[in-house]
């Protein structure tokens, strides 16, 4: 950006700033610690940093929030001084490891301050603005990356890609850190995430006591905002900490645990549709709002703190990885992932309905991976399942009470691709000809509305209490995997001959509900026999020339739901 030339006395500028790279900071490691650390330094240089530095030249805020912002300026002189502020302020914190995005957009004096925030003349200087942010990141050239080259130096334990400086020295570290050591980028986030576990506690204590979380510029935000939404039954001893890794979760789901990772949909055009400054700032306080909201609720309906082990008498048993603006990614066991997904879906929902706009919502991926399994494939793999989730719900928005959400999910084995979309592929299959017409096979309803997705749950449940074993579902879903009508058909078949009568009432009975509810309409009054489910199990037909089921997304899940929730349910 060239602040050079001509003093412009008395023009104004919109400012729109936007956090480069924020996954690749953050995710620069697979080490909990330096994950939440990074996490936590955007947070504080987004909430905080970021606000003091618009005060102190007398900006105007819009919002500041998500790794971004927008503000308004009245000078030239105050657009230098504060880009300058925050790009320091990001250096600084981050030792480098991350860095802002500046754009701005000239205000037309034809514009009067008054009422500049209603105003709908700015609108499309509000677009610009976004365009030229887009640029802006598209050609960071403030950024400049040498790679470590030098044979003799020793590169960072936890990254690798820096040059270590000195081992971790401050209280809670690892005894393998006395052999480790790390580069600045690394230490200053573990720095972070200790001195955040002090904090949590003492808000963790306020709130325990008081019932209330008063606003602490010297608290995490995100902890803040979660803590004080969570309703007065939601049991938390003060002495409560965060899991110190991912092995914490080893124990609390046969060692399996759960990537969640949900993002707005359309928030882009959305945004870009506001016709003026006061409407992007509602829209933004409103989103984020939700976002927290939504993770409160989650956290008291499925998230009870659990009993920890060594020197953590009691611990959560999730961890909040990134959360605000519009997105939340955390880990939490896996057989409470899906109602979680859930809850976020409805919550957010609900919470963004405005007298005079619709509901925003939410597409969620889901991984289910064991604990050991790398977390930088594990992130990979909830990014391309949030992506279907988004595309779907932009080409065939679905007609449900949740607007346009849509929750996909996957569960790894050894033969998973490493990306979503390869793995529906081969749950899709032309398979020749039915009745003269080539027909397609698709062994997967992915994704789910919220409304199937908690039929799905419920099917499972049930199922699990009556029995239905592991032995007769894998067999339904080598069955699916023929996908024809042939081996198929007679193999499916033959399960359902070899369950007892109560059980195999069951799964007809719920695979008739689904095709009646899933398949696309087809009945003529003059014609009786339409006016029937078209099934031949395991498949519903959808439309003349489409099989679909969703008996392998059961069989996948079902021993991913929580028995203590079956029980319940008795």
């Amino acid at each position: 950006m060239d602040f050079g030339g001509e003093s412009l006395v008395g023009k104004r500028f919109l400012v729109a700033l936007d956090t480069n790279h924020i996954k690749q900071y953050v995710f620069a490691t697979d080490m909990l610690k330096e994950i939440r650390g990074a996490s936590s330094i955007l947070d504080d240089l987004n909430r905080r940093a970021m606000i003091q530095a618009a005060d102190a030249v007398g900006a105007k805020i819009i919002y500041a929030n998500g790794g971004s912002g927008q503000f308004v300026l009245q000078s030239e002189e105050a657009l230098k001084n504060f880009a300058q502020r925050i790009q320091h302020a990001y250096r600084e914190q981050t030792r480098g490891g991350a860095s802002i995005a500046v754009a701005t957009q000239e205000i037309p004096t034809t514009i009067p301050d008054e009422g500049i925030e209603s105003n709908p003349e700015l609108h499309p200087y509000l677009r610009l603005l976004q365009y030229r942010l887009l640029q802006a990141k598209g050609y960071p050239h403030h950024d400049s990356a040498v790679l470590p080259s030098h044979p003799l130096m020793r590169l960072c334990d936890s990254c690798g890609t820096r040059y270590a400086q000195d081992k971790y020295k401050g209280e809670g570290r690892d005894p393998e850190d006395q052999e480790r050591r790390y580069c600045a980028v690394c230490l200053q986030k573990r720095r972070e995430d200790y001195e955040i576990k002090h904090k949590i506690e003492e808000i963790a204590k306020e709130w325990t006591h008081t019932g209330e979380v008063k606003p602490d510029k010297n608290n995490p935000f995100a902890w803040e905002q979660i803590i004080a939404k969570l309703p007065a039954s939601y049991k938390l001893p003060v002495n409560t900490d965060r899991p110190s890794d991912f092995n914490k979760f080893q124990r609390l789901s046969n060692g399996y645990l759960a990537l969640i990772y949900a993002d707005a949909n359309s928030m882009g055009e959305i945004m870009d549709e506001l016709p003026t400054i006061k409407a992007h700032k509602d829209m933004a306080e409103v989103v984020d709002s939700a976002i927290y909201a939504a993770m409160s609720a989650a956290i008291a309906a499925h998230l009870p703190v659990v009993e920890g082990d060594g020197d953590t008498p009691w611990m959560f048993p999730f961890d909040i990885l990134m959360i605000g603006g519009d997105d939340i990614l955390i880990v939490t066991p896996a057989d409470v992932a899906l109602d979680v997904a859930l809850t976020l879906a409805k919550t957010f929902h609900e919470e963004t309905k405005t007298p005079d706009k619709e509901a925003c919502s939410l597409s969620i991926g889901v991984v289910l991976a064991p604990v050991k399994y790398p977390f930088g494939l594990l992130q990979e793999l909830a990014k391309t399942a949030l992506k279907f989730a988004k595309r779907t719900a932009a080409k065939k928005p679905p007609a449900t009470d949740y607007g346009n959400t849509l929750i996909n999910f996957m569960t790894v084995t050894g033969s998973n691709s490493l990306d979503f979309n390869q793995v529906y592929k081969s749950l899709h299959k032309k398979d020749g000809t039915v009745d003269g017409r080539d027909t397609q096979f698709y062994a997967t309803l992915r994704p789910y509305t919220v409304e199937q997705l908690t039929e799905l749950l419920r099917m499972i449940r049930e199922g699990k209490q009556k029995r239905l074993g592991r032995t007769k579902l894998h067999q339904v879903r080598e069955a699916v995997l023929r996908m024809n009508l042939t081996t198929s058909v007679s193999e499916g078949l033959a399960v359902l001959s070899n369950w007892r009568e109560q059980q195999r009432e069951f799964v007809v009975g719920e695979f008739y509900k689904w095709a009646n509810g899933s398949q696309e309409p087809h009945r003529d009054a003059e014609k009786p026999e339409t006016l029937f489910p078209r099934v031949t199990f395991p498949w519903f037909a959808d439309g003349p020339d489409t099989y679909r089921t969703f008996l392998l997304d059961f069989v996948e899940l079902y021993d991913f739901v929580g028995q203590k929730e079956v029980e319940d349910g008795q």
